[in-house]
């Protein structure tokens, strides 16, 4: 092989590598950068954990709301108890002490009390 095909391999080779390590920084980034955003809504807090059994509304009209006998949230039932029924759970809800942080927590308390 000549010396200026070994040239030329090694710059495309070295554009290839360059080109993959900044795709997939990229692409990490924003990936993180998303769920960091996502995470601080607590809208999206309450429908990636709540919404399941308690619905979109809260009236925990879903298959599994009824299946466990859900409350209503939907009028909201105040920040204190909601925070401490989110953090301690209650009948078939689980506890989110270990799953969530505390502000997490009251972020959902309050997005709960405005439905």
């Amino acid at each position: 092989m000549s010396t200026s095909v070994k040239f030329k391999l090694l710059i495309t080779a070295i554009f290839v590598i360059g080109a993959s390590s900044l795709l997939i920084a990229t692409s990490t980034t924003g990936a993180t950068s998303l769920t960091i955003d996502e995470a601080s809504s607590p809208r999206t807090l309450y429908v990636q954990n709540c919404a399941r059994c308690h619905g979109a509304n809260g009236k925990a009209e879903t298959a599994l709301g009824r299946k466990y006998k859900a409350d209503d949230i939907s009028g909201g039932v105040g920040t204190n108890k909601t925070i401490r029924i989110v953090t301690n759970g209650k009948g078939h809800m689980p506890s989110f002490k270990k799953r969530l942080t505390a502000a997490q927590i009251a972020q959902i308390a309050s997005y709960v009390n405005s439905l």
